[in-house]
């Protein structure tokens, strides 16, 4: 991959999803602005430019691959291919090559979507499959924990230190990464942190339960007093400690996500809630 595929990425990125969701009979969520889509890849093809692959047909792209090392732990950001072009060979090859950019890693991380192609072929790597839930809604009015604090880049130290200890490998860049454009960080001194956008939790890690469940009921909070919806994706049977949260908020738990895989050496992964593009 090249920085001037970036837009072409996008756009193949926004087709496939865009048709995973109408052939679950669902209208397509908004579309990602190119802008934050610039960000997203822009910084995962400056750090891993080896993980970073696309697939051409007659001088088009229609599909990409992107794969990121931190720590020695192994992620798949993203695997995209072209609605029209799918199941011929295309996602396979790709495949082949972000998981090669992991070769020596010694934990590894997949969040996949609910197409049955994705879970065979994330499931033949070998790595354990964790059925993953969402909770959405416009929450009602909770307590907000007062030791859930603003956060800054300052708190790179607890962050770094927390996401060692969960997932056995810190963020670096990535969590400034993910605060642009328009994150918001959240911290509880010592213990944990979040990343929210837009009412949607984007990365939540944490010592303890307490600690990760008031970071979620600060979430709701402030969701409710301005009257947005909220969203926590990824819960697994791992994070139980997130469930009594989401339904003292209101939420509706829904099972229209897709599972996390793991596989290697990653500590406890709990209490966690893993990001997206970063893992």
């Amino acid at each position: 991959m090249a920085a001037e595929d970036i837009d072409a990425v996008h756009r193949v990125s926004v087709a496939a999803f865009d048709d995973l969701q109408r052939r679950f009979g669902e209208d397509p969520d908004p579309e990602p602005t190119i802008a934050a889509a610039r960000v997203r890849l822009g910084h995962l093809l400056a750090t891993d430019p080896g993980g970073a692959w696309v697939a051409e047909r007659n001088g088009r792209i229609v599909g990409c691959a992107l794969a990121i090392v931190r720590d020695g732990v192994w992620g798949l950001s993203l695997l995209v291919v072209d609605p029209r072009v799918q199941s011929a060979g295309a996602g396979r090859e790709l495949l082949a090559r972000a998981r090669a950019h992991g070769n020596g890693a010694r934990g590894f991380i997949i969040l996949s979507s609910r197409d049955t192609r994705a879970l065979r072929a994330y499931a033949r790597l070998g790595l354990a499959l964790h059925p993953a839930i969402a909770a959405r809604g416009r929450p009602r009015p909770v307590s907000d924990p007062p030791e859930v604090r603003p956060g800054s880049l300052a708190d790179r130290p607890l962050f770094d230190a927390v996401d060692r200890a969960v997932r056995g490998a810190g963020h670096g860049d990535d969590v400034e990464a993910l605060l642009t454009p328009g994150g918001r960080l959240l911290v509880v001194p010592a213990r944990g942190y979040a990343v929210v956008r837009d009412g949607t939790v984007r990365l939540l890690a944490a010592r303890d339960d307490d600690a990760a469940a008031a970071l979620l009921r600060s979430v709701f909070a402030t969701a409710a007093r301005v009257g947005h919806d909220a969203a926590v994706e990824w819960i697994t049977g791992h994070q139980a400690w997130a469930i009594d949260p989401c339904l003292e908020a209101g939420l509706d738990l829904r099972f229209d996500l897709g599972a996390v895989f793991v596989g290697g050496e990653l500590g406890p992964f709990a209490p966690y809630l893993p990001s997206g593009p970063y893992l």
